[in-house]
């Protein structure tokens, strides 16, 4: 008699002669039923649970569908801020906190400006330098 195994990622049923089986350096064996598990299970290293068309996925909904009409998964629910302000008062805008003045940036070229300044004043003036310009031709 054949055996009939479930494809290990999406969990339908694989045909006889049809799919494959993967085996890991591990010895674990993955029966997977079209080229499209295989490269969501092998390749791309997907988790089925978050595939929609995996009957992984739909079982999982299922499960929290039911949990949630047990009662289960309700979430929990948050505790509420008491109000200082009365409530004449909470209609106003709020006034913005007021900006800080910011330090002094200064940019490269004021602080070589400044640098030159500094250096003049404290050294002797070098003799001017000879701007680069073509020889003329006769």
């Amino acid at each position: 008699m054949v055996k009939k195994y479930t494809c290990t990622f999406c969990g339908t049923d694989v045909e006889p002669g049809t799919g494959s089986i993967y085996v890991r350096n591990d010895g674990s064996l993955y029966y997977l039923c079209s080229s499209k598990c295989r490269r969501n299970q092998i390749l791309l290293k997907r988790r089925p649970r978050r595939l929609k068309w995996t009957e992984v996925y739909e079982e999982r909904i299922r499960r929290r569908a039911q949990a949630a009409k047990k009662g289960r998964a309700k979430p929990t629910p948050k505790a509420k801020k008491a109000e200082t302000k009365p409530k004449a008062d909470a209609k106003e805008k709020p006034s913005k906190p007021k900006a800080k003045p910011k330090a002094k940036t200064t940019t490269k070229k004021e602080a070589k400006a400044t640098e030159k300044k500094t250096a003049s004043k404290s050294k002797t003036k070098k003799p001017a330098k000879k701007s680069k310009s073509k020889p003329e031709s006769k």
